[in-house]
């Protein structure tokens, strides 16, 4: 059993070997990334994604400005098994004064306050747009040139399209990367799994194939 809380511009979760998040939300809001160097956070529509790129749990998610309301979540837990998982709204006491006298006996969910927190936003983005300071011995990533060299050293990840590029962060010289044979890296309608840890996929891929199945069942 885990707990979702989220409120106030902070969303974390609190449960035993938690792997893998993912939020399905309604608004628009500015994601600023708290989990530890072993997990990272992307986006897609209306939908945050928390898997991990190394060992550990989760336990802070990230804190976020603008309009944010939970719909559903789906966890999974350190072998890739689906957890039950309850969402808590904590409410700002300002947000209670905003509500009639009449609603304060009701539960947080009902009351007639505002989901924003801090300034809104036009739509959805990440703080920290780029997977930094990943390498490919650390991660047993095999990554290539476009003429089929294979490189050896840093490289950063785009969240956005999963696009591999060389050097810890992003910069003016930095250079694509591809898989083997020149099978670009980018490819925005995937979970960025296909770069980090290559050749340790078979967990990514059962702990993926957790969340789907949840994902499944809250229809």
């Amino acid at each position: 059993m885990a707990k979702l809380y989220y409120g106030n511009g902070s969303c974390t979760i609190e449960g035993s070997d938690i792997r893998g998040v993912e939020i399905r939300y309604r608004g628009a809001i500015e994601i600023d990334d708290k989990t530890s160097d072993s997990f990272a956070i992307t986006h897609q529509k209306n939908g945050i994604l928390v898997f991990p790129i190394g060992e550990g749990t989760l336990n802070d998610l990230f804190d976020y400005t603008g309009e944010f309301k939970i719909t559903s979540v789906i966890v999974a837990d350190n072998n890739a098994k689906s957890v039950r998982t309850t969402i808590h709204r904590i409410m700002d006491y300002v947000e209670l004064l905003n509500t009639n006298a009449e609603d304060m006996t009701t539960k947080s969910e009902d009351l007639s306050a505002t989901h924003t927190y801090g300034r809104k936003v036009a739509k959805t983005l990440l703080k920290q747009p780029n997977l930094n300071n990943q390498h490919t011995s650390k991660n047993n990533t095999e990554l290539h040139f476009k003429d089929g060299t294979k490189y050896d050293g840093y490289y950063h990840v785009h969240l956005a399209d999963n696009s591999a590029m060389t050097g810890k962060e992003h910069a003016y010289d930095s250079q694509d990367l591809y898989f083997n044979h020149g099978k670009p890296t980018k490819n925005p309608s995937l979970v960025p799994y296909g770069v980090v840890e290559q050749k340790k996929r078979k967990k990514a891929v059962e702990l993926k194939r957790a969340l789907f199945k949840g994902r499944k069942g809250k229809r």
